[in-house]
């Protein structure tokens, strides 16, 4: 299946990837607005790389998939990084919605659990890598990695967590128990 964007989907990823730069960079972009640029690259590759994984193994099973912004989603989070000084992070910029091209295809259990397995294994894996270097932006990029990991696997609907829990509860525990770890052991430094 070729896998095409449109010009909506471009435009809700890349405001998706904008408005969540600025909430993991708040307030440190109020004193250091370089700071921004950073986790604008940071930011938005783990986002990126979290939703267009999900997009890429929903097509692999033979789904159409794109990624639909949640406005209010992202307004909420502005919000808990202003009124919590960047204390707080919840965010939910939106979602890769999936669907068969067949009237009478209903994906199965696994299948739904593979493609919300694809998110937080690819920010398991890159946090990973950066965590071997907890230093300056790698040590940023690897938390910032784990900690979209941890929410995602939050196992409640529609959070990636829930499909997998459903599907396979020793996968979702051993994920979440490798980002929880990865995530302690860059607070330790």
């Amino acid at each position: 299946m070729k896998v095409k964007f449109d010009k909506k989907e471009v435009r809700d990823i890349i405001i998706s990837v904008i408005v969540l730069s600025i909430v993991f960079s708040y307030p440190e972009i109020l004193s250091s607005p370089e700071f921004f640029l950073t986790s604008l690259f940071v930011v938005g590759f783990a986002f990126m790389g979290h939703e267009l994984s999900h997009r890429f193994v929903a097509n692999k099973l033979g789904y159409f998939a794109k990624y639909e912004m949640w406005s209010q989603g992202l307004f909420f989070a502005l919000l808990f990084a202003i009124f919590t000084n960047g204390q707080v992070i919840f965010a939910a910029p939106g979602a890769v919605v999936f669907s068969s091209l067949w009237v009478f295809k209903r994906p199965r259990k696994e299948e739904v659990g593979l493609i919300g397995l694809s998110g937080p294994l690819f920010n398991i894996i890159i946090a990973f890598v950066f965590a071997l270097i907890p230093m300056g932006i790698f040590k940023y990029a690897a938390l910032i990695n784990a900690w979209l990991a941890i929410f995602n696997l939050i196992p409640f609907p529609p959070l990636d967590g829930q499909k997998i829990f459903f599907w396979n509860k020793k996968i979702w525990f051993l994920l979440i128990t490798i980002s929880i770890g990865i995530f302690s052991f860059l607070n330790l430094f």
